[in-house]
């Protein structure tokens, strides 16, 4: 079941999933023990059952950055819980535009981006720091009307 969440004990729990932070921090992140996810109106939260989340910035009115956080027992379903997801965003929000940044490490998150029907943008050269090393980010965006459509997955709730 894709939902709105607040749960932030959910949240953090999925961040710092050692499979997680492992390929979403950076150099400038707080020591893992000492996260807290922003909440606030500028990031709408994302549950996907018991798999994750997916944290939505606000760029503007039409416009989010898409933050995938999806935990290990997820594989297998992951392709199907990103399009339920983005198609929940497009349908509960005034989203025409969903974005996100890969670093260019992250196959599996270019991977999963790609299938779920984001299109490559452009490349974001040495921009993500990871043990003092710059890595390129793949810039990656999906309109409304472009998803990829999969037969809804039933998750468990």
């Amino acid at each position: 079941m894709i939902e709105l969440t607040t749960d932030v004990d959910f949240i953090v729990r999925c961040i710092t999933h050692p499979y997680v932070w492992g390929n979403i921090s950076d150099d400038g992140a707080p020591p893992m023990d000492l996260y807290f996810p922003p909440v606030n109106e500028s990031v709408l939260w994302i549950r996907a059952g018991e798999y994750g989340v997916f944290a939505l910035h606000k760029h503007n009115y039409v416009t989010y950055e898409a933050h995938t956080i999806l935990l290990p027992h997820a594989k297998g379903l992951a392709v199907n819980i990103g399009v339920d997801a983005l198609k929940w965003v497009f349908e509960n929000t005034p989203a025409k535009r969903v974005v996100t940044n890969v670093p260019s490490f992250n196959h599996l998150a270019l991977r999963l981006a790609l299938r779920v029907g984001f299109k490559k943008i452009g490349i974001n050269e040495r921009s993500f720091c990871k043990n003092g090393v710059l890595y390129d980010q793949t810039f990656l965006g999906i309109s409304k009307g472009d998803e990829v459509i999969i037969p809804t997955l039933t998750m468990a709730a």
